[in-house]
């Protein structure tokens, strides 16, 4: 059997990973061209399955290319400096991990690469290169591909000598003539001015070689190409001599010792700079060994649930924590594991008979720290009044934190010792350092008081569920399906035959080969026929209309209506998790169904929350605030113009538009209102002239005008977006009024995209996610009060700005008006919090 190496170009795919992903950063240390470099490394290993491993850089200082040409890559900017200091980091990873790296003083990476795949084609084993750099396509070969990274990380195609002769219409050897005639911009070769690719192919596919077309051609070609040919040899020769590989760099390679399987893995190392998700995969890859344990060791023994009453009745005081499927009280200096699910649970018992052992310990007194506090309350133990979750604090501390809020990824967040094996004394030492951390950055109040509280908030709201009516999703099922096979009969229609409508490359052919419809953009894999192409056809053709309609109709089908049927459980009430963790901005998200993504904006959509529905005796009690966001950027930015509107009731949309365009208000036309209600919500989120226009079908031009006006019409509130800009960069995070924290480290970036991306980060998330701390509270009010009242109306579902309670009848009104004050009263803001609240049998009727 063939051994395969593969070799990557340590350089080029780290400026590809580098440009590609969004910045990350491990305690202030850029790390998102790290984690993008061992993406790809880590991917190659997998698809190619290959069993050795080698990672060739370029060297520091000139090569020889600079010797023959000193011009070489000059005017290339230089390397941003958070790209630059994530070389060193990558080598000290690749060398805890046993991985060769291959250079030498003089030579480039690429030299690297076409020398050792030529010693292993030569030892009858094949080489796999991984690069971003087209150069090393000339190195393609029966023993040698290329695995070539075209834009970001994971847009990747093969290349083989069939590829380039069918690209090209040359076999590999000869690249580097075309190379010669063209001249590379990037690494500042010449070539021949005038000659570019498609000339330069079409000279070596007739003469052969670069000499041949300069020798043959400067005879036999016409007019400016031959004046060309002939006095551009020089520069040519030079070129092709620059752009050749070498295949005998003095690089010392040693196949054997390039073994995956006899690599350390250099876990260490990889969750040093907080790369857990690619430790994981190394470890499993690699078969790598964890990480040695701290010294300190504790022995562990598990006891049988009939022993654990006993136990824990001699406890005075035990020290108790929670995690995953277990929970570990220590009693008398000894640890003890407590299973509660799975294999681990002793023969005979059953989580529940663990449970009712382990209740009196969960007196109400009783201190307990755990790690996912949800996951505890589903166990239905007794909780008490204390109860820390270590997750919930590192997501406080930081809601960008890698490693899935694992336990382990939180203690090394707050540098505290973690021991699987004996967690109790770890998760309280866990505890006191996210205690000082939380004070220390100022977010105490937002895990204390925000989080914690709204944890078993969550808890019960999954557990009630949504009360989902069959039927109504059977009978609209029905009448979307009704509605796609007329659609269909059209669209065969219009085309003239029958295809897989739902297959873009055979939709791509008909509409752009077949029907001949301007505006065709063929990718690598077919014709594009993205909403973007099809609506730009609509307006025009009929086919282009209809397949957008049967999409939108498909996929509230598929996506809802059947996935909906499929989840409703046995109490016919749909269960979805919410997910506390999941945002950077602190908004709650929910999965498993996500409810959140109900439609609303289409009333065919909008059809579907009827069968959202209350139970016999009870209603929908429907809670909305009223431009949340907008009232929160009035109250922080301080903008009187702004709040005066608020503070009167005006409607704030119709104000704005008026002043804007410089009319009484009751001459704004609904065309009026809509830019500026387009402006007002697009304003948070860092809207541009083009969103501005392309979103009102309007010139930039009259979209740039637009914001100007807009902006003098509230000056403080341009203001304050700058001074949010302003100090992310400065602190390298912005808060919300509450003190929540987001870290941007976008903000500093070289890269232009990354840089914006920040910027908006920065002026959108101090706004988004006060929205989202008052709805937190909110519901955590309304929970309280509810519950204070003795009422049975029970919280179901929160979408961003919106609850909805589950009220019997006789409760109804007085529960509308509890929330209605709860939401209104949670803060105090320098303008009114406005809260719409309906009623309805189901979600549908309740707006």
């Amino acid at each position: 059997m063939n051994r395969k190496l593969v070799l990557l170009d340590g350089n080029s795919i780290t400026h590809r990973a580098y440009h590609a992903l969004p910045a990350m950063d491990a305690g202030g240390t850029p790390t998102n061209a790290v984690f993008g470099f061992f993406s790809m490394l880590l991917r190659a290993l997998r698809d190619e399955q290959a069993q050795y491993l080698a990672v060739a850089f370029d060297p520091h200082g000139p090569t020889f290319r600079h010797e023959q040409y000193a011009e070489y890559k000059a005017g290339r900017p230089p390397m941003p400096d958070d790209l630059r200091v994530q070389f060193p980091i990558l080598r000290e990873i690749l060398q805890a991990m046993g991985v060769p790296i291959l250079s030498v003083d003089g030579y480039e990476a690429d030299d690297m690469l076409g020398t050792v795949s030529r010693r292993v084609a030569g030892a009858g084993d094949l080489c796999v290169l991984v690069t971003g750099d087209r150069d090393a396509f000339q190195l393609a070969g029966e023993r040698v591909s290329i695995l070539y990274t075209r834009r970001g990380a994971t847009d990747v195609i093969r290349v083989t000598p069939e590829y380039i002769q069918e690209t090209y219409g040359v076999s590999p050897e000869h690249l580097i003539d075309i190379k010669g005639l063209m001249g590379d911009a990037s690494d500042n070769l010449p070539g021949i001015p005038g000659i570019g690719e498609k000339t330069a192919i079409r000279l070596i596919s007739r003469y052969g070689t670069l000499e041949n077309a300069l020798n043959e051609g400067a005879q036999q070609e016409k007019g400016k190409l031959k004046e060309r040919l002939s006095q551009g040899r020089e520069s040519a020769e030079m070129s092709k001599r620059l752009a050749t590989i070498s295949r005998d760099a003095p690089v010392e390679f040693d196949m054997e010792s390039c073994r995956v399987d006899t690599m350390p893995g250099g876990l260490e190392a990889l969750q040093k700079y907080k790369l857990f998700k690619i430790s994981e995969q190394v470890r499993k890859l690699f078969g790598a060994p964890e990480p040695a344990a701290p010294k300190e060791t504790h022995e562990v023994r598990e006891i049988a649930p009939e022993a654990l009453e006993t136990l824990l009745a001699s406890a005075q005081e035990a020290q108790l924590a929670f995690a995953g499927d277990a929970f570990f009280a220590t009693v008398g200096g000894e640890h003890h594991r407590v299973s509660l699910g799975g294999d681990l649970l002793a023969p005979g018992a059953a989580q529940d008979d663990v449970a009712r052992a382990a209740a009196p310990l969960f007196s109400s007194e009783a201190e307990i720290t755990v790690h996912d506090a949800k996951a505890f309350y589903a166990l239905g133990l007794p909780v008490p009044r204390h109860i820390f979750d270590t997750k919930l604090a590192a997501y406080a501390i930081d809601p960008q934190l890698g490693g899935g809020f694992s336990l382990k990824a939180a203690s090394e967040q707050v540098e505290a010792p973690y021991d699987p094996a004996a967690p109790t004394a770890d998760m309280r030492a866990l505890r006191r350092s996210q205690e000082a951390r939380l004070r220390e950055d100022g977010v105490e109040t937002v895990f204390s008081h925000i989080e914690m509280p709204l944890c078993a908030v969550l808890h019960d709201m999954e557990r009630a569920g949504f009360l989902v009516d069959a039927q109504e999703l059977s009978r609209l099922g029905s009448q979307y399906r009704e509605k796609l096979a007329g659609l269909t009969e059209r669209i065969y229609e219009l085309a003239g035959e029958t295809f897989n409508i739902n297959s873009p490359k055979q939709l791509g052919e008909l509409l752009f080969d077949k029907m001949g419809l301007p505006g065709g953009k063929k990718t690598q894999r077919g014709y594009s026929t993205d909403a973007q192409v099809l609506e730009s056809l609509a307006g025009q053709f009929e086919i282009a209309a209809r397949i957008l309609e049967y999409r939108k109709i498909h996929k509230l089908n598929s996506t809802y209506i059947e996935a909906l049927l499929r989840l409703r459980g046995a109490d016919g009430r749909i269960h979805t998790s919410f997910d506390q963790v999941a945002t950077a901005t602190g908004r709650i998200s929910s999965l498993e169904p996500n409810l959140q993504n109900i439609p609303v904006r289409s009333e065919m959509g909008r059809e579907i929350r009827r069968a959202f529905i209350a139970p016999e005796g009870c209603v929908l009690v429907d809670a909305d605030y009223s431009q949340i966001e907008l009232r929160v950027l009035a109250h922080m930015s301080g903008d009187e113009t702004m709040q005066g509107a608020f503070l009167r009731g005006e409607d704030i949309h119709r104000s704005t538009a008026a002043a804007v365009e410089g009319v009484p208000p009751e001459s704004v036309t609904p065309q009026m209102r809509s830019a500026a209600k387009a402006v007002n919500f697009g304003i948070v989120y860092g809207i541009s002239d083009f969103g501005l226009a392309k979103n009102l079908g309007i010139s930039r031009q009259e979209a740039r005008d637009f914001i100007d006006r807009y902006l003098a019409r509230y000056p403080k509130v341009k203001a304050y977006m700058d001074a949010c800009v302003e100090n992310g960069r400065s602190r390298g995070y912005v808060t919300t009024l509450f003190g929540r924290r987001r870290y941007l480290p976008e903000l500093k970036s070289a890269n232009y995209n990354q840089r914006s991306f920040g910027e908006r980060a920065a002026m959108n998330s101090p706004i988004q996610g006060t929205a989202a701390d008052i709805i937190k509270l909110a519901m955590v009010r309304v929970n309280q009060a509810l519950t204070a009242q003795g009422y049975k109306s029970r919280l179901i579902l929160q979408v961003h700005d919106e609850l909805i309670i589950e009220a019997p009848l006789a409760e109804a009104a007085d529960v509308a008006e509890l929330v209605r004050r709860e939401m209104e009263g949670v803060v105090a803001l320098d303008v009114p919090l406005c809260a719409d609240v309906s009623t309805g049998g189901n979600w549908y009727d309740c707006k």
